[in-house]
């Protein structure tokens, strides 16, 4: 089985070769719209490898494993849109392999992760202990939570991606039932820190697709998006800032670059570029332009050209990132 990713930079047209192998038979997917992030949002997998392997801490770690599960049960929902109802199943599964052991006891901050009721309760009854009298007070250290349990992890970095390959390999199969060649999962790793990503699913190929930064700029001032900048500069700085680590990524990783124009204004050549990046077969293609049709998507390109009342903030974004501009 082979895993595809496709990924971007918010709004630069991944969802676009999504949709183009979803007219593959032999590509599942989740639902439209449902992001697999679990690998890269806070509290994900590689926050996981950071305080289990990069940063080992008696305290940090076993916390780090809470946060998981619990990262787990609050995405649940999402998540089984994507994997179905053993995610969090196969969740708890993967946390318990790289528990090395279990003890009574906890920290300060395990008390983040109570009931906020329960800790609100805590802080009373400390509150109650301090103005009682000398005799009747509780030593310092008295236990208020005998039953909260530690966790202790201690593994090697490969250890931990065998782990970690084999909890995603199972979590992919729910999503392909069927055996077929690949497995199609929405922005699954992250555009900062590719190869860092790619080592936790086996056979993963990435897709990363980016977008003329003038039509970025108006498609997201148009619907209002509030993750980019409104600002021309600032908007420019962010664009070229979150670039920059692209330029990093080893020439031996499974990854493919592509601009989102090409594959509307290339659309033939793009495409069998792409069967070849992942080693798909054009006969399984029998939805072809029923979910992704440049004819129709040519409509979002060189937006400038529609709405001139951006022409003084596309100035300057066409004089601080001119090498990012798509050559027409």
């Amino acid at each position: 089985m082979n895993v595809i990713t496709c990924i971007g930079f918010h709004g630069t047209g991944s969802g676009a070769v999504d949709d183009l192998l979803k007219e593959f038979d032999n590509c599942p997917s989740a639902k439209k719209g449902v992001e697999c992030r679990f690998l890269q949002d806070p509290d994900g997998i590689s926050d996981l490898e950071y305080n289990l392997i990069d940063n080992p801490h008696r305290l940090n770690s076993g916390f780090a494993l809470k946060r998981y599960l619990r990262f787990a049960k609050a995405h649940e929902r999402t998540y089984k849109k994507i994997f179905g109802d053993k995610w969090l199943e196969y969740s708890r599964d993967y946390i318990d392999s790289l528990i090395s052991d279990r003890y009574l006891g906890y920290w300060h901050c395990d008390l983040l992760l109570l009931n906020p009721l329960i800790r609100l309760f805590y802080y009373f009854r400390r509150a109650v202990n301090k103005v009682m009298p000398r005799k009747l007070k509780k030593p310092r250290y008295y236990n208020y939570f005998p039953n909260i349990e530690y966790f202790h992890s201690y593994i090697s970095r490969e250890e931990f991606i065998e782990k970690t390959q084999n909890y995603c390999e199972r979590l992919c199969y729910l999503l392909n039932p069927n055996d077929c060649k690949f497995v199609l999962l929405d922005q699954c790793v992250a555009t900062s820190n590719i190869p860092r990503y790619i080592s936790y699913i086996k056979n993963l190929k990435v897709i990363v697709v980016d977008r003329d930064p003038r039509d970025l700029y108006i498609n997201q001032s148009l619907n209002g998006q509030h993750v980019l900048p409104k600002d021309p500069k600032i908007f420019a700085r962010v664009y070229k800032d979150q670039r920059k680590m692209m330029r990093r990524i080893p020439t031996d990783l499974h990854v493919l670059q592509l601009k989102y124009e090409d594959l509307i204004y290339n659309y033939d050549d793009t495409v069998k570029q792409i069967m070849e990046f992942i080693g798909q077969d054009a006969n399984h293609h029998i939805r072809k332009k029923q979910l992704f049709n440049p004819e129709v998507a040519i409509k979002n390109t060189k937006l400038w050209e529609r709405f001139p009342q951006y022409s003084e903030e596309i100035k300057v974004i066409e004089a601080t990132l001119k090498e990012f501009l798509y050559k027409y």
